[in-house]
């Protein structure tokens, strides 16, 4: 028996649903682009490996190969411009919107490439490889509450060598700039979290009063060269660990909101004051003391050990809310390994590391359709659009392989549609042969 192929219809009634209601206003109902858009979201989720070329030759119906790639270039320049006007729209949709109690985390993604030659490509460290490898460096955020979480605004980091081997010198920020301006406009979202959570990299003073410019709580970890001042001393944060006494750690219960997993720390709490930033709430775990609890794997996601002047081996996380125990400061910062989750579940789901284009044009618009893609998802599911078409539909996964069922019922309803018009027809006959199966 003939293997049925799957291939795409010109429109699909929850893509356009959702294009309607949340870009239309940004391209004026440009019918072209809405027609485009829909056919890459529909192909970048439900086709394997999915490239233009690709998407142009799985759909049924549409404009030439040379009027679509025309199309689609079109699009690239508008694409990041259009996710972040998406991500405005969404915070009119109660199912979407960002809440107060919700946090944010900022972090540098690497997105993997092996040609040099490309514009923006070159040698970044990666903490995963503890090695430098070739690729895009992105800055970016991701919103996380209990009930829905998403990437939001991202923006690719330029070395200042780069820049200049293509004479765009002007261009060039610092990670941290780029930080900051990204803090600024997610500051300017309506609902923007409370909470910022970030790594130690972006733990800077010029960060930190930004944060406290917009009024945000943060939690991070501090750099390690940094001292602060207790019981009016200055010292190391590892002679601070030094000094607090044994019986001072006490059971801490930490609680990874998103995995449900939970698991007992020893530590031990001090209101350190650090110059130009003020006082902060330093939570010290030693990692040397056993709980009796069973020592499953670690729920914070943030493994850096340091080493005290006496050799002793200790974790120091620091927050802004003086109000909040090391409990709350703990269970919060769990939540930044949310935006390393949804980096891993956009690779293995929506192919984020699979971006073939070689201008930057067109790279800035594969990341904003990959999370165009992902918001889309997240929006159908909401809205129970695909419920019919899978269970358990808890995962960007299992979401994915319910509008891809979706697709597959489209397009056999069309197919019927077609064989029911034409049921004795030699054209029918060919298109079923040499289109819709594997043979011919």
């Amino acid at each position: 028996m003939a293997t049925r192929i799957m291939k795409l219809l010109p429109t699909h009634a929850v893509v356009d649903d959702f294009i309607a209601k949340h870009v239309d206003a940004s391209w004026n109902g440009d019918v072209d682009l809405h027609e485009i858009l829909g056919a890459l979201i529909s192909g970048k989720i439900a086709l394997e490996k999915p490239s233009p070329n690709k998407i142009a030759d799985q759909v049924v119906t549409g404009p030439s190969k040379a009027t679509f790639y025309r199309k689609v270039h079109k699009l690239a320049t508008m694409m990041p411009g259009l996710y972040r006007n998406l991500i405005s729209v969404i915070q009119d949709d109660p199912a979407l919107s960002m809440k107060h109690v919700g946090a944010i985390s900022i972090d540098e993604h690497l997105l993997p490439h092996t040609s040099k030659n490309i514009e923006g490509v070159g040698y970044f460290y990666s903490t995963t490889l503890d090695d430098t490898t070739l690729a895009l460096s992105m800055i970016a955020s991701h919103y996380y509450d209990q009930s829905k979480e998403y990437p939001v605004y991202f923006t690719f980091y330029r070395k200042k060598d780069e820049l200049e081997a293509h004479g765009k010198q002007d261009l060039y920020k610092e990670k941290n700039q780029i930080a900051r301006d990204m803090i600024t406009d997610l500051c300017a979202l309506p609902n923007c979290p409370s909470t910022f959570l970030i790594d130690s990299f972006f733990m800077t003073k010029d960060n930190v009063r930004v944060l406290k410019d917009m009024e945000k709580d943060y939690i991070s970890r501090p750099k390690r060269n940094w001292s602060g001042t207790l019981n009016d001393k200055k010292q190391s944060l590892g002679l601070i660990f030094d000094n607090i006494p044994p019986d001072e750690f006490v059971p801490t219960t930490v609680n990874n909101k998103k995995s449900g997993k939970k698991k007992i720390y020893y530590t031990a709490t001090r209101d350190v004051f650090f110059k130009k930033i003020g006082t902060h709430r330093v939570v010290f775990i030693d990692p040397n003391r056993k709980t009796g609890d069973k020592e499953g794997p670690d729920v914070i996601g943030d493994g850096s050990i340091e080493e005290s002047p006496s050799k002793r081996k200790f974790r120091v996380f620091i927050a802004s809310n003086l109000a909040w125990d090391a409990s709350t400061i703990l269970s919060l910062y769990a939540l930044r390994w949310t935006i390393e989750t949804g980096f891993r579940d956009m690779s293995q789901n929506l192919g984020l590391h699979g971006c073939q284009w070689q201008e930057l044009d067109g790279q800035q618009c594969f990341v904003a359709l990959t999370f165009t893609c992902y918001v889309f998802l997240l929006w159908a599911k909401k809205n129970g659009l695909l419920d019919r078409h899978g269970i358990h539909l808890e995962t960007i996964g299992s979401v994915k392989r319910a509008f891809i069922h979706y697709c597959q019922d489209e397009f056999s309803t069309w197919l019927n549609d077609i064989r029911a018009q034409c049921t004795t027809c030699n054209i029918s006959k060919w298109i079923e042969q040499h289109v819709f199966t594997g043979r011919g």
